[in-house]
């Protein structure tokens, strides 16, 4: 552990560390002995020019590479914006579908008034994680599981995709946002949430046929969901009619494709620029301050020579730190 801890937070200074301390050996030997006769007024100035030449051209390099950088970060966010709109549209869909079968009579009469009033501060995420020990509700739920045929978990699960936040557990006046955040969509892909939906209307759905019967569905509401559908993906469902297994497939393409792509979508628009691009900019300002504006401030005022050798000392430790 310490030895990562070494590798991971120590070593990546080690060269600006070793920099630093070239630095101040050669100001220090500079200063003491370097013999009067190089000390002149015209080898300094020589040393001086030729510093601020070397300075300006990095500095000029340093510009272009962030420039370039920068101009690469933004057209890639540029792409993902258009990648991530598409995405949250059809999330938007399948959550429109969800809230429909969450208000929907496919549920066995009873459950989700059980649900709603015994735990109804019990979200799926909170039940999932369990083994934590952070919420006695969810071992209550698991205790008490499988009146309903394990459709709870369906149940629970439906409410968890309507969800905007993770920490909320109850579902109140349901809309979509702009964006989805990338706290709830680690926990959707976390614990597969849609998957459930593929699982009981498709891979178990005889086994759960009694307790989720698609048909109970109003018909008004099978085409609003078969609308939905269809505006989620065109050529995947457009000739499909209303069945359980229209639900098992758009459970199981947003759980497997939709929503993880999302996620890591949006966790790659959140990312900043690269260190390397940051250090760029540090080492820029360093040299435009040391290696341009000192030295000509040295040459017009006639500064001190120790000036002299901290322009030489930092440009030429930078230029190792490069190296």
């Amino acid at each position: 552990m310490k030895l990562r801890y070494f590798i991971n937070v120590v070593v990546p200074y080690i060269p600006a560390f070793v920099s630093g301390i070239i630095c101040v050996g050669l100001i220090y030997g500079l200063e003491n002995f370097l013999p009067e006769a190089f000390k002149t007024v015209e080898n300094l100035r020589y040393i001086l020019l030729l510093i601020t030449f070397i300075s300006v051209l990095l500095v000029f390099i340093f510009i272009a590479f962030i420039f370039t950088k920068a101009s690469q970060q933004r057209f890639t966010g540029t792409n993902l914006n258009v990648e991530i709109n598409s995405l949250t549209e059809k999330v938007h869909h399948f959550r429109n579908i969800v809230d429909i079968l969450v208000r929907s009579k496919v549920w066995n009469p009873g459950l989700k008034e059980y649900i709603d009033e015994e735990f109804g501060d019990l979200n799926f995420f909170q039940m999932k994680e369990f083994y934590k020990g952070r919420s006695k509700l969810a071992l209550e739920f698991i205790e008490e599981n499988n009146r309903y045929g394990e459709t709870e978990n369906l149940y629970l699960e439906s409410k968890s995709l309507l969800l905007t936040n993770p920490n909320d557990a109850k579902v109140s006046n349901f809309s979509n946002p702009k964006n989805y955040d990338k706290t709830i969509l680690a926990k959707w892909v976390a614990h597969k949430c849609g998957s459930g939906l593929w699982y009981y209307f498709g891979y178990k759905y005889p086994s759960f046929k009694d307790e989720l019967d698609a048909n109970r569905i109003y018909e008004r509401h099978q085409e609003k969901i078969l609308s939905y559908a269809i505006q989620l993906d065109t050529q995947r469902y457009q000739d499909m009619g209303f069945s359980e297994e229209i639900l098992s497939k758009l459970g199981e393409q947003m759980s497997e494709d939709i929503i993880p792509r999302l996620y890591e979508l949006t966790t790659q628009a959140h990312k900043k620029l690269p260190n390397i691009v940051n250090i760029a900019f540090v080492l820029m300002l360093i040299l435009t301050i040391f290696g341009i504006f000192q030295p000509i401030a040295t040459l017009l005022f006639q500064l001190p020579a120790i000036f002299s050798f901290i322009s030489i000392a930092v440009v030429m430790s930078m230029l190792l730190f490069m190296v």
